[in-house]
């Protein structure tokens, strides 16, 4: 287990750093590098790391030669025919003899897809194709006219895990907060995210929310809920609020449309209420296996985000990789955003703030490509890597999280090999 036990003076000398760099709006960068490099778990970081564990795929779809009363297609994760489980990465209106473009994002590791085309009766013809073909057609399927038991299938889900302590290093649990993401295409202009809050191990106030990227705040016609649901039902906003505004579609820096997500995690949890002194109790939840007096264990929220969007030619290539999810935490006064997706780490959404990006660190937030991923419990290491010594709640050999850190293109599937007394 990897415990924050900082060199005397540490936290002054960085201290020192931040506040000096924040008056300056830049930070010192080869003090910071030292310091930062010295207190994480990993050493010889791959200096070319992008964090990535997803890639996007562009294909086209094909009924042409189909005379079944075709209704829509699916882009599938596995064959729900045999019994496996099965996510649907992507969806699509279509009728026969019609070709049509889709993007769908998956796990870089996944070679093999399914695609599943609905007729009229609600029976489906399956194909399959490979993670390198472009093209897909229904000529020569693998079933016909088959039921797809909807229990084996459901929505493609991403895991956003966050450390609330930028801009110092944190204790690489990645659980301060924890969003579980997943995207369905509701109608020919609305995408539909389901957000669910699984996990806030953090004891500081934490506000989220999402830039939706490559479109403007006017390709947006609005941000619903679905039964008026909201995080902040019953919230009061401080008179420095993290975010300004309470309508869910927000305007951030250079005209991006962003989803306002919440304030407070805790009280997005709905576990929470106002003290009679009118604070908020910062319990840790869903990051213990265990209740004891700091740590509850709940079940997740979720709320669900309607997106009408004004023009729909895009939508077909909307995917789960097109989403910024980001947090904002306050460090010395000065409120700083966590971007999920490392390549938008230095992006502003609604606040101006300066981060390192040319020290070769672990970032303070990971996207892992799977909606039941089991994160570290409070204070236990992701995965310690020095020396030869790997340890933490990701370290089987040769799908190790530090391996991964150290050589981008190892043990990429390190996510599903947890140490389970490790992880929630």
């Amino acid at each position: 287990m990897f415990t924050r036990n900082w060199p005397a003076g540490w936290v002054f000398t960085l201290s020192a750093i931040l506040l000096a760099s924040c008056h300056r709006n830049v930070f010192d960068a080869d003090d910071y590098k030292e310091i930062v490099e010295k207190a994480q778990p990993v050493e010889n970081i791959d200096k070319s790391h992008t964090w990535e564990l997803t890639s996007t795929y562009y294909v086209s779809v094909s009924t042409v030669g189909v005379s079944m009363g075709t209704q829509h297609v699916m882009i599938l994760s596995g064959n729900p025919t045999q019994g496996e489980g099965a996510e649907i990465l992507a969806q699509l209106t279509m009728t026969d003899d019609e070709t049509k473009y889709l993007a769908f994002a998956a796990p870089s590791t996944q070679r093999q897809f399914y695609a599943a085309l609905a007729d009229a009766a609600g029976t489906y013809t399956i194909t399959s194709f490979r993670s390198n073909e472009r093209s897909i057609n229904f000529l020569e399927p693998i079933a016909t006219k088959v039921k797809i038991d909807t229990r084996l299938v459901g929505l493609q889900a991403f895991s956003y895990c966050f450390e609330d302590e930028i801009p110092k290093p944190g204790d690489y649990d990645f659980n301060d907060v924890v969003l579980r993401i997943s995207q369905e295409r509701t109608a020919d202009n609305q995408i539909t995210l389901n957000v669910t809050l699984a996990a806030v191990g953090s004891l500081v106030q934490v506000a989220a929310g999402i830039r939706l990227v490559d479109f403007t705040y006017d390709d947006i016609e609005s941000v619903t809920t679905l039964d008026g649901e909201s995080f902040d039902q019953g919230y009061k906003k401080s008179v420095l609020p993290y975010i300004e505004g309470d309508n869910f579609l927000l305007k951030g820096i250079g005209d991006v449309p962003v989803v306002n997500l919440f304030e407070d995690a805790h009280w997005a949890t709905g576990a929470t209420a106002y003290t009679s002194e009118g604070y908020i109790p910062r319990y840790k939840y869903n990051v213990s296996k265990t209740t004891d007096a700091s740590h509850e264990i709940i079940a997740p929220r979720t709320i669900s985000y309607v997106v009408t969007f004004r023009n729909t030619a895009l939508l077909d290539y909307f995917t789960l990789n097109q989403l910024d999810p980001f947090v904002i935490c306050e460090y010395n006064g000065i409120l700083m955003e966590e971007h999920a997706v490392y390549q938008y780490r230095t992006t502003p959404v609604l606040h101006e703030y300066t981060q390192p990006a040319n020290a070769t660190i672990l970032p303070w937030a990971l996207v892992v490509p799977s909606g039941s991923f089991r994160y570290p419990l409070d204070g236990q290491n992701i995965g310690f890597y020095k020396d030869g010594a790997m340890f933490g709640a990701y370290m089987a050999s040769g799908h190790g999280f530090g391996e991964w850190a150290a050589n981008h293109s190892k043990s990429t599937d390190w996510y599903g090999y947890p140490a389970i007394n490790m992880v929630f």
